[in-house]
């Protein structure tokens, strides 16, 4: 092996990784043909264009059709695009009924979202360790984090992979618990049986922003089968209109949340790639986790034992120092990246130690979030109850992005090559 691309030497990484977004021809023409059309926000469309058969499809809201074609291709009954996928979970949360003081068990792995949005509903997250295999929460730990203020559990579907929904839906339903799932990196994910991310809790929230399998830039959707929670979603993303109601008049207290026609159509197109790009990403992950044996001291975390579509939103490691001769996993993530692999360590701390935390009053008697408590949550305590996403954060996780995988066989030897480079030569950068 040549010396590292960090103290000088070649990259191993000899030719480009695929760009990310994939877009072609059909991409342009749906967009081009909403801009042609001048009808550019779903409203456009009124009733006497949405019935009529001789009508055709191009006569319908772009918005409308995707909502139809994502909520077919993951078996869920009702699809709602929005503006974004933080924005989802804030509609979830509100159609849910959160009440000030009220509390949410969430992963403090993830994007802070997840807790804004209870946090924003005046309610509180509770964090719960995640499992040291997998990075998603661990449901082992869920039930000693139930109180009498509990609503809701939020699991993530961290990297794209299905946290254990049976256990958590069995918790939940145990105690009246509301679920929904941050499905925001698990596009077009299913277990076997064609049981797919969306479908298991009462609602969940999937993303669209640039770096997601499925993206238009920015988006996002809430899927559920439950007719009063999709009701009730819609009416949020809607200024608190009903469907059979009057332009002006509002029954909840909503926002303007609506997805585009711009969006709309390019997400339409891009969902029809999304099945052959999954499929692409789960062969070459296949092929770099048997290849992954012949370099000690990198573990890749555990998927789902039933999973049958991967979206490998993210492609998680467990990096061990001691196999590597004590070298740090932040300098081991910058001799990576010198080789031309794009490697990220994620999180660099957990959701409860962002500093909001400390600029939000959540204990005095006058504070919105202790309506109808008698003690505040001591949130400080959370980073010993959660020691595994402590360690994820501090120095064990390592992320590939899921574009890298999009290539060939030979982008994946070059970065088994380039692993292995720093497994020779890691020594000279201790």
């Amino acid at each position: 092996m040549n010396q590292l691309a960090l103290l000088g030497g070649p990259k191993a990484v000899a030719r480009e990784f695929p760009a990310w977004p994939i877009l072609d021809d059909e991409d342009k023409l749906a967009v081009q043909e909403v801009l042609d059309s001048g009808k550019w926000w779903m409203c456009a469309y009124g009733e006497d264009e949405l019935g009529g058969e001789d009508q055709g499809p191009t006569q319908r809201s772009q918005v409308e059709q995707f909502e139809e074609e994502f909520a077919a291709a993951h078996k869920v009954k009702h699809a709602i695009a929005v503006t974004n996928g933080s924005t989802a979970l804030e509609i979830c949360m509100r159609a849910i009924g959160l009440q000030a003081g009220d509390e949410v068990i969430t992963t403090p792995y993830t994007f802070f979202a997840t807790s804004s949005c209870i946090l924003n509903a005046n309610a509180l997250p509770v964090y719960v360790d995640i499992d040291p295999e997998t990075y998603n929460i661990d449901p082992a730990r869920i039930e000693e984090a139930i109180t009498d203020r509990t609503r809701a559990i939020l699991p993530v579907y961290f990297a794209g992979e299905l946290a254990d929904v049976a256990s958590i839906s069995e918790i939940a339903d145990r105690h009246g618990l509301k679920v929904i799932e941050d499905a925001a990196q698990a596009q077009g994910v299913s277990l076997r049986g064609a049981r797919y991310a969306g479908s298991f809790g009462d609602a969940a929230i999937f993303s669209f922003q640039a770096s997601k399998c499925l993206n238009c830039g920015e988006g996002g959707l809430i899927a559920s089968n439950c007719d009063e929670m999709a009701e009730a979603a819609w009416s949020l993303r809607h200024y608190g209109r009903t469907k059979d109601g009057q332009w002006y008049e509002h029954h909840r207290l909503g926002w303007n949340s609506r997805m585009s026609e711009f969006q709309g159509a390019l997400l339409r197109t891009q969902l029809r790639k999304l099945p052959e790009q999954n499929a692409r990403r789960m062969a070459n992950v296949k092929y770099f986790y048997e290849r992954l044996g012949e370099v000690d001291g990198l573990t890749p975390v555990k998927l789902h034992p039933d999973a049958e579509t991967h979206s490998h939103y993210l492609v998680m490691l467990r990096y061990d120092p001691q196999n590597w001769e004590g070298l740090g996993r932040d300098r081991f993530l910058e001799a990576l990246n010198a080789e031309g692999v794009p490697a990220l360590g994620g999180y660099s701390f957990l959701s409860h130690e962002n500093p909001v935390f400390d600029h939000l009053d959540l204990t005095s008697s006058k504070s919105i979030y202790m309506q109808g408590r008698s003690t505040p949550i001591d949130y400080r305590g959370f980073t010993e109850k959660c020691p595994n996403a402590v360690r994820a954060c501090r120095g064990e996780a390592v992320w590939l992005m899921h574009q890298i995988f999009l290539g060939d066989t030979g982008h994946i030897d070059m970065i088994l090559d380039a692993l292995s480079k720093i497994k020779e030569h890691g020594r000279r950068l201790l």
